[in-house]
Parts: C-alpha cells; sequence; structure tokens
C-alpha cells in the first residue's frame, strides 16, 4: 500500500493578504527565499500577521519558521489573538544574512481560518521567509505497546511489611510498595513498571529505566524477572538526611545485571533514584546514554491541575544569550529544544502545583529531560545522562562513552510540591547537599561583592590611565556612600587587562588597595584565542605547544567551538599554564577572579587522561586542579559557564553580557524568573551581570537595571566611564541609595510570581526576609504602562505598609491590589513591612 503523503501549508511571509506593521518592516529581496522575497526591519513594533491560516481540522500543528539570521533573534508568536510565546531562533550562520534556516513552534489551530501574528516585541527579529504547517504527530507515534497504558498493574495481596523509622517497605504477591508518609513508589515486579504518588494521589505512571549496550537500547521492562534485594535494603544517612537505599534487580539471561535503585528519606518530599548495570563476566561494558526515570505512557505524568500547565526549559549554561523558557506543556514536538538541561519543573501556573525532576550528581554525565505531552498531561519523559548537542551543549560530538564492568547513571531528584517553587528550591539544597558550594578562604570576604568591573565601560579600550582614574572616583565619590559591603569594594580588570605593561597592573593594583578596595581580574583558563597552534604554551618552557594541548576529536582533530580553541582540561600542558597565570594573579595582589568562558572546558572529545571519558569528567578535573593553585586566596565569580558542576565557584553569572539597555535587562531578569533557585544553594550568589548605568537610554532604565541587579543574588558592580559626566551624575544618583544597597548586599534573590511567561521574563517579583517583604515590578515597554499586582498572590496579606526604597516614601493601598503608573522602562522596587 502506497504511502499517503503528509499534507503541509505554506504561508509566504511577503503574501499581500497578510498585515505588515512597524517603523522600518519592509519586503525585499531574498535569493533563497521562497518566491525571492523576505520580510524585513523586523524591530522596534515591527510585525508579520498572516490572516488567513487555513487547516482542515482543530489540534496541534508545527509552525516550521524559515527565516534569515546571523545572530540570535526572538519572535514573538501569537495564535488567533491570544497571548504571544516568545521562542529564541538561533543564528542560521554567524554573521550570515544571505542563509535560510528553521525552526519548529508548536501551536493549537482552528477548524478553518486563523490568524498567526509573528512580532519582534520591541526588540529584534529575524527576517522572515515563510511559515510551512503540518499536523503534530500522534502522541503514541512509536510508543511501545507494553508501556502505552501504563498501569502498573495490580502488584497482589500484601505478604510481608518493614519498618525503617518512618519508612515503610510493603511486599506483596507481584511488587511492592515504598512509604515515606509523604510518598509512596509502587513497583510492580511482573511488569518491571513503577507509578509514583504523593499524599495518596498518582503523579507519575508506567516508569521504567534504560541505557544503551553500545548502541544498543535496553529498557528494564523487557527484563524476565525484576526482584527487591532484600540484602540491598541498607540505612543511609546523608546530606539529604536520614533513611534507606533501597535495590530492584533486573535479569535476562545473555544481558547485563540491571538495578533500580532508590535513596528514601524520612519526612522529605523526594526521593533520588539512579540505576546501575553490571557486566556478567569480565568483559567492560560500554554507554553514552544512561535513564533512571524514562516513561512513554499517555497521560503518565498527570500533576491534577490543569489551568495553566507548563514544563520549565532550562539552559545548559549562559552563552549565547541563551534562556530559560516556560513551555506549554501541550506540545509533541521531538526536538532538542523540548530538552532541559539538568532540571525541569512540570507545574500548572495557577495552583503552583509541580514535579521536580532533575540530577543531582554532576561527576560524569551532562543531563537532559526531553519528554512531550498533550490534554495538559505528559506522555513522554525521558531523564538521562549523556545529552549533547550543538545548540544547547555547544558539542559537535556526541556524548563521551563510559566503560568498565559496573556503569552507574546520574543520580535523579524526583519530587512533588504545592508550590514548584519550593521545589525547585529543595532540588538546589539537594545538589549543595552533594556537593556543597565553595567555601571562602580566610582572607575572603563572604558577603556579596560591591564594586565595578571594567567591561561594560572600556571593554577592549582598557588602559592604565581609565583604571587609575576609576580607583580615585570610587574613592572619592561613591564607596564612603554606602556603595560597598562592610566597606569592602572591588575594582576590577575585565578581558584586555593584559593591554596594561605588568609594571602599570601592579601600580594600579597598589592605587587600588592605597584607596581602600580590594583588586580584581579576568582568566579564560581553557581557551586559546590565537591561530599559531606552533605557538609555545607560556609556562611549559618550550615543552608544549597550543596545538598540543587543544581538545581533539579520535581522529586527532581539533574540536571545534564557536568562540577560541577549547583547551584539554586534563592535559599537562593545559595544568602547566594554570601554574603559570594563578602564581602572576596571585604575586600581582589580586583578591578576586572572573572566570570565562569555561563551557570550552565541558566539550566531549579524546582527552589526555583517558579516565576522563566525558566532557563532564574533564570539567572537574580541569577545575579541581585551578581551585587548588588558587588555594582559597580569591573569590571566584563564574561568567559563561555551566550550571553543573556548581562547587567551583562563589558566584555564577545567570546570564550572558547585559549592555543596561531594557531588551538586555528583560532578558537578564529572565534568568532570575526561572534560574533563581541558584542562588543561596549551589551558588553562595548569582550574578546578574554590570550595571551599565549610561546605556539605560533613560533615566528610569538606568534605575531599572539597578533595581535589576539589586534583587538578583547579587555581585553588585557597576560599569560606566567615569570620565563622562553623564556617567557621574548617574552612578553618583543611582549608586548610593543606602535603602537599595541594604537590599542588594543581602544577596538573596528574588522569586517570580508568575511563572507562566514563556521565554520572557516575569515583571513581578517577591522576598520574604525575616518577616519583611520586598516587592518589585518592573515594566519592560519603552511606552507606559499600567499594571495591578495582587498583593495575596505575592504571599503578602494582613495589615502591611508599603514603602517606595528609592524615596523612602509610603505608598497607599487598601485594597490588596497595588495600582500601579509605570513609565517607559520604570520600574518600582518597594520594601512591605507589618
Amino acid at each position: 500500500m502506497p504511502e499517503i503523503a503528509e499534507v503541509v501549508y505554506t504561508y509566504e511571509a511577503h503574501d499581500p493578504g497578510n498585515t505588515l506593521k512597524g517603523p522600518h518592516t519592509n519586503i525585499a529581496d531574498c535569493a533563497p527565499c521562497s518566491g525571492g522575497k523576505q520580510v524585513g526591519g523586523l524591530f522596534e513594533g515591527g510585525s508579520v500577521q498572516f490572516n488567513a491560516v487555513e487547516v482542515p481540522e482543530a489540534g496541534d500543528y508545527v509552525v516550521t519558521i524559515h527565516y534569515i539570521s546571523g545572530d540570535p533573534r526572538s519572535f514573538y508568536v501569537g495564535v488567533n489573538g491570544g497571548e504571544s510565546e516568545k521562542y529564541d531562533l538561533p543564528a542560521v550562520a554567524k554573521d550570515d544574512w544571505e542563509s535560510v534556516g528553521t525552526y519548529d513552534v508548536a501551536v493549537k489551530l482552528n477548524a478553518g481560518s486563523n490568524v498567526l501574528l509573528f512580532s519582534d516585541g520591541d526588540w529584534y527579529s529575524p527576517n522572515l521567509d515563510r511559515i510551512v504547517i503540518k499536523k503534530a504527530p500522534s502522541v503514541t507515534e512509536g510508543q511501545n505497546p507494553r508501556t502505552a497504558w501504563g498501569d502498573s498493574g495490580n502488584i497482589g495481596e500484601q505478604v510481608s511489611s518493614s519498618e525503617y523509622g518512618s519508612i515503610q517497605v510493603a511486599q506483596h504477591t507481584n511488587g511492592l510498595t515504598i512509604d515515606n508518609g509523604v510518598y509512596q513508589i509502587l513497583y510492580n515486579t511482573s511488569t518491571g513498571l513503577a507509578s509514583y504518588s504523593w499524599n495518596g494521589r498518582i503523579i507519575a505512571k508506567g516508569v521504567h529505566s534504560s541505557f544503551k549496550q553500545d548502541d544498543k537500547k535496553l529498557n528494564s521492562y523487557e527484563y524476565t524477572s525484576h526482584e527487591l534485594l532484600l540484602d540491598g535494603i541498607i540505612p543511609v544517612e546523608d546530606g539529604h538526611g536520614k533513611g534507606i537505599k533501597l535495590s530492584i534487580r533486573n535479569e535476562k539471561e545473555g544481558l547485563p545485571s540491571f538495578d533500580q535503585h532508590y535513596y528514601i528519606y524520612e519526612k522529605l518530599d523526594y526521593f533520588v533514584t539512579e540505576e546501575e548495570v553490571s557486566s556478567s563476566g569480565n568483559d567492560p561494558l560500554s554507554s553514552n546514554y544512561m535513564a533512571p526515570v524514562v516513561l512513554d505512557t499517555e497521560g503518565g505524568i498527570d500533576i491534577g491541575q490543569y489551568e495553566d500547565n507548563r514544563v520549565l526549559i532550562v539552559p545548559f549554561d549562559n552563552d549565547a544569550f541563551a534562556r530559560f523558557a516556560s513551555k506549554t506543556i501541550n506540545t509533541s514536538l521531538n526536538t532538542e529544544r523540548n530538552i532541559s538541561s539538568e532540571v525541569t519543573a512540570v507545574f500548572d501556573n495557577a495552583s503552583r502545583n509541580g514535579l521536580i525532576m532533575g540530577s543531582v550528581s554532576h561527576d560524569t554525565w551532562k543531563t537532559g529531560i526531553h519528554w512531550s505531552g498533550s490534554n495538559d498531561r505528559l506522555n513522554q519523559v525521558q531523564v538521562y545522562g549523556g545529552f549533547t548537542s550543538e545548540s544547547v551543549t555547544y558539542d559537535k560530538l556526541e556524548h563521551g562513552k563510559i566503560t568498565g564492568t559496573k556503569l552507574r547513571s546520574p543520580q535523579v531528584f524526583v519530587g512533588f510540591y504545592s508550590d514548584y517553587r519550593d521545589g525547585l528550591e529543595a532540588y538546589g539544597q539537594a545538589n549543595a547537599a552533594v556537593s556543597p558550594p565553595l567555601s571562602f578562604g580566610s582572607n575572603i570576604p563572604k558577603g556579596v561583592p560591591v564594586g565595578w568591573n571594567s567591561w561594560g565601560a572600556y571593554a577592549e579600550h582598557l588602559s592604565y590611565d581609565k583604571m587609575i582614574d576609576v580607583s580615585n572616583f570610587f574613592h572619592k565619590h561613591i564607596q564612603n556612600s554606602s556603595f560597598n559591603n562592610e566597606g569592602n569594594i572591588y575594582i576590577n580588570m575585565d578581558s584586555f587587562w593584559d593591554n596594561l605593561t605588568h609594571e602599570q597592573i601592579k601600580d594600579v593594583v597598589s592605587t587600588i588597595h592605597k584607596n581602600g578596595q580590594k583588586a580584581g581580574s579576568y582568566h579564560t583558563p581553557f581557551v586559546y584565542w590565537g591561530k599559531n597552534f606552533l605557538q609555545e604554551v607560556e609556562g611549559t618552557n618550550g615543552k608544549y605547544t597550543y596545538g598540543d594541548i587543544a581538545l581533539k576529536d579520535s581522529e586527532g582533530k581539533i574540536v571545534p567551538y564557536q568562540m577560541g580553541i577549547a583547551l584539554d582540561p586534563t592535559h599537562p600542558g593545559t595544568k602547566m599554564k594554570i601554574d603559570h597565570d594563578i602564581a602572576k594573579f596571585k604575586a600581582d595582589g589580586f583578591e578576586f577572579l572572573k572566570l570565562d568562558f569555561l563551557t570550552h572546558a565541558t566539550l566531549e572529545g579524546e582527552h589526555y587522561n583517558k579516565n576522563a571519558q566525558t566532557g563532564i569528567q574533564a570539567y572537574n578535573e580541569g577545575m579541581a586542579y585551578l581551585l587548588e593553585q588558587l588555594d582559597g586566596t580569591m573569590f571566584i565569580s563564574a561568567s559563561i559557564a555551566p550550571i553543573f558542576p556548581s562547587q567551583y565557584a562563589h558566584s555564577r553569572r545567570i546570564s550572558c553580557d547585559i549592555d543596561g539597555s531594557i531588551g538586555t535587562t528583560e532578558y537578564q531578569l529572565n534568568s532570575l524568573t526561572y534560574g533563581w533557585w541558584q542562588n543561596g544553594t549551589i551558588y553562595p550568589y548569582t550574578d546578574p551581570d554590570y550595571m551599565t548605568l549610561e546605556k539605560g537610554e533613560t533615566f528610569e532604565g538606568s534605575q531599572t537595571r539597578v533595581n535589576a541587579a539589586a534583587i538578583s543574588g547579587t555581585v553588585y558592580f557597576s560599569s560606566d566611564d567615569v570620565n563622562k559626566p553623564e556617567s557621574q551624575k548617574l552612578m553618583k544618583q543611582l549608586l548610593t541609595n543606602p535603602r537599595v544597597n541594604e537590599l542588594a548586599v543581602k544577596g538573596k534573590a528574588f522569586r517570580t510570581v508568575e511563572g507562566n511567561t514563556g521565554a520572557a521574563a516575569s515583571d513581578t517579583y517577591v522576598l520574604e526576609d525575616d518577616g519583611t517583604f520586598y516587592l518589585a515590578v518592573f515594566n519592560f515597554s519603552k511606552d507606559g504602562a499600567e499594571k495591578t499586582v495582587d498583593l495575596a498572590r505575592a504571599g503578602i496579606s494582613g495589615n502591611y505598609k508599603i514603602s517606595d526604597m528609592w524615596t523612602d516614601k509610603a505608598v497607599q493601598d487598601d485594597s490588596g491590589k497595588l495600582k500601579l503608573s509605570l513609565a517607559g522602562r520604570e520600574s518600582k522596587l518597594y520594601r512591605i513591612t507589618f
């Protein structure tokens, strides 16, 4: 029987039936585009509205956007007048504006005519060629028939029960139940499937584990026997708490032994699970895919609330202006853009009920969470070690394979919470229990770093005279007007510090110290920025060249990366260079070191140390060695870096570069909206990047930059040209408010009030600190806006008093609905007492 061709519907952006808006929007020639035309100029309010998108039946559809862009840009996509969702489209090729790329988004369409709006969100969008629409694949497509129904089955009569503190393990004729009083795990030893319930309600069903032996995928339910190991129930007491470890062994003749381990803790809302496979003899196993939590079941995850269901997408790192995204649960697109790095939250924004799943071990694997869903439930989930992607992890190679007679997956956290925000914070705390955040050396101030950094102000134009001027300006005008933390203030040189001679560097540091300040510098330990691979590596006495220490693939070719050349963190030449560089920083008197482009060290490749079989193993080796050389002498700030492993820095930037404009401030706050939980858990502080006040475009925009920094964690650094009168004025006005600065040095990240903003930032955030509440409200538009904040929704109720933190004036509100009129780019920061 011949295949039925897939029906697709194509709509040109330049079609005269579309509505084009915006001051710059235009139709232009485009040789590779359909019809030879494109719509460009989509910035500062540009949009293309497709007015007659016809489909024969209502349902889920895939819209493939054909676009042209030489850098990362975004579209806001709205359907039939509904709320627009933001999508970040990567560059088709860097600086290439003559090639067409594609990007898929999922939409719900009505039968008949529909209206699709593509707008720029008052920022910059790609040029648009056309859209191609097709029916989304069925959720059951490719589903294993054994798991399609998802029922863990009847586990039969209870035959015995044992108690381990408050944890009960009951055996049944066909399975077992594990109950810690909060959640229950039911495991069917006939089917090899499990279900998870919290407070008596099943949240996940049809759960199993899988791994790849070389390239063959094996599922736990395919094994012939599934047995609780009675001698495998052992007490545990670790950073999570007190509980038991329980193991279920899956066996089948001719296959490796396959154990599923569960770590159950008393009184906690979460458990930890992992898998371990063992060779039947001495022959080693090899795998680059191990998934402790898998389901392929219609409605397999059902959180029981259906008003506004979301799945959180977490980026691997903060490079290339990557964003967090809170996506609708109802998407069946099977792409890497539906993979969250390390952790996800499946939640209903209205009730805030949510399931959190994510890795808590980061010694070997890059972990991904792949999902698809419909009808407000998830149908497919894989939480797996072995995730790589050119657009997410920047790997050109597949994940490295681990080998041995025993292979272990990442450990995975699974917990359900009445408020997903509490769950993400619990996830952060669980990670900190496994790998505690970096401690502070005896000479390092433990509080929020306050100060100035050169990048936003001077970038590649850094000079000796400018550094001297900065130190003197802050000494005279800023640091004694509350812009310090217990008297400590940093003056830091960023990239291009080597514009200065060594003698000039020593003199700058001396001046900084004479002015009662601390000196900081910048380092990229795992990147070569040159092109001469015969160049001798500093500190190796001619033993190694950069060609020797560059990361290579199995054929000896240098592994490509979008910027710079990655160095092998395990190579002795790289370590000798680290010795040389760190010795200089220490000798010159620096007390703060910004480490940039650390993601290079996570790339997959063939490492010098053959025991480092994966990029994360190599990263751990390189970073541990670097910290050993630093020996606790400096505050360590990770800049471009993966979220995990997290134990190598006192702070990590949660976003990419921020220039101070309202657009980049909104982008930075997207990272706070969905990544605040890193603060005070896996990192002492999160870093919102610098406050370049001059680039705020208006006074309100500059003040909003300070507000965004103050609520984000925070490394509280200015970065303006001290020789510009306008910059001086802004710094004196905006860096010296004692109430705002006192809030910033608390070092506590605010939580978002709403989590349904797609890939955009929330506009409202709240912090409770010792009974006092703080509220921040933002207008990201260049136009004025009216906003109403439901204080009860923000967690604030009772007999309260509100004051504006900038003016210290009282704000009247008797209704619990705080009404605001904000100018373009304006924000408000309030203190609420009782």
